[in-house]
């Protein structure tokens, strides 16, 4: 086996990478690493010592790549097929956009104002701030909620109706908030509430999320947050 994924099984862009290794088939080992955790030569790898990193020895025994949005253009372009970036020059355009509006200010959101206080607090043993998770949530979250709705449309995946890096970017921030214990309105946001669902059901996606969730399980941890 070539490909060794460094990173924590809970990361979104971990998770992100791990999906697009799993549709297009490719095998490769999961190493765990916890960044804050990890000793001073993850920097080597890592200059921002965030994860994942992907080596691939079959280039180099030191070969490293940080970042999943590289890691996942790099997959793309070593595997080809199945396709997960569009062709025509518009869609992939928009591809990276909603890439992008994922892995930065969304994903900021959801992670340190909400599965932060509300689930990673936990697992490090101190109290959760359920507060600060409820209130971004109902006011900070809805106006990207709005925007996702209104872009998805009637459409069943969010550029060119075809599955796509996009899809996966999105979705898989959608999971640490039900691990979280939230899930959006679905009579408010009916195409996205849909969406979350048909990609949260993907085998490429389940199959991280049992990892996930026995992981959670492992260590005790149940949602705070009542429903």
């Amino acid at each position: 086996m070539t490909l060794h994924l460094m990173g924590s099984v809970l990361s979104p862009f971990v998770r992100k990478a791990r999906i697009v290794l799993d549709e297009k088939g490719i095998d490769y080992h999961l190493e765990p690493v916890v960044p804050f955790m990890a000793p001073d030569s993850f920097t080597d790898l890592s200059p921002l010592r965030r994860v994942p990193v992907l080596k691939d020895s079959e280039i180099d025994p030191d070969w490293a790549l940080p970042d999943s949005s590289a890691i996942c253009s790099y997959i793309e372009r070593k595997y080809p097929m199945p396709a997960l970036y569009p062709t025509a020059a518009a869609d992939y355009g928009r591809a990276l956009w909603f890439e992008e509006y994922a892995d930065t200010e969304f994903s900021n959101i959801i992670g340190q104002s909400i599965f932060r206080p509300a689930l990673v607090q936990v697992l490090l043993g101190e109290a959760p701030d359920l507060e600060l998770a409820e209130k971004t949530f109902q006011e900070v979250l809805p106006p990207y909620f709005g925007y996702l709705e209104r872009s998805l449309a009637s459409q069943t995946y969010f550029v060119g109706d075809q599955f796509s890096i996009a899809d996966i970017s999105l979705a898989v921030h959608f999971q640490n908030l039900r691990l979280a214990g939230f899930e959006i309105d679905a009579a408010e946001y009916p195409g996205l509430a849909a969406f979350i669902d048909r990609l949260l059901t993907r085998q490429s996606f389940t199959k991280c999320f049992g990892e996930e969730i026995a992981f959670l399980e492992q260590q005790g941890y149940r949602s705070n947050r009542s429903k």
